[in-house]
């Protein structure tokens, strides 16, 4: 399970998790996370800032909107969720792709109007950058990103997250 302040958590992620949807919320709670790992991978100085951080997911949001609107829709978010990498070059299959980005369109969309804006991704990769910033000094650093690594992994394969 993620860490109780992990904005990923099956309780906040608004999604219904009875019986045979936990598996699925909880790795999609992984893929979430993943996806949003790249923003937060440790620089040559051995930390990531929020500042670098937000440059990094800008440009990723700009390459996952095809059509330049400025907001993701579903299409867009489910092409970017079948080109990420889930482990040794692997892709999500279509099918897992399609259910994560639904579950990520669910968790991101807040204003509910069907697609995700630059601010609601900015939101979320703000509460996921305070979620891993562990000692709350601006910067994830590598020990922090470690164990967000190891957190989202875990949770994809259905075990416990590491102790902060």
């Amino acid at each position: 399970m993620p860490p109780s302040g992990d904005p990923f958590s099956r309780r906040k992620s608004g999604v219904p998790h009875g019986g045979g949807m936990k598996h699925h919320v909880t790795l999609a709670a992984a893929l979430v996370a993943l996806l949003s790992l790249p923003a937060l991978t440790v620089t040559a100085l051995g930390q990531e800032t929020r500042a670098s951080a937000t440059a990094k997911l800008d440009k990723e949001f700009g390459a996952s909107d095809a059509n330049k609107d400025g907001f993701l829709s579903p299409a867009e978010i489910e092409a970017r969720m079948r080109k990420m990498k889930v482990g040794a070059g692997k892709t999500l299959d279509p099918t897992h792709a399609k259910r994560v980005a639904a579950l990520f369109l669910a968790r991101a969309d807040t204003n509910k109007d069907g697609k995700v804006s630059k601010a609601e991704s900015a939101a979320l990769m703000g509460a996921v950058f305070s979620a891993y910033d562990t000692n709350r000094d601006g910067k994830v650093d590598a020990t922090e990103a470690a164990r967000a690594r190891a957190a989202a992994k875990g949770a994809a394969q259905g075990k416990a997250a590491p102790k902060r």
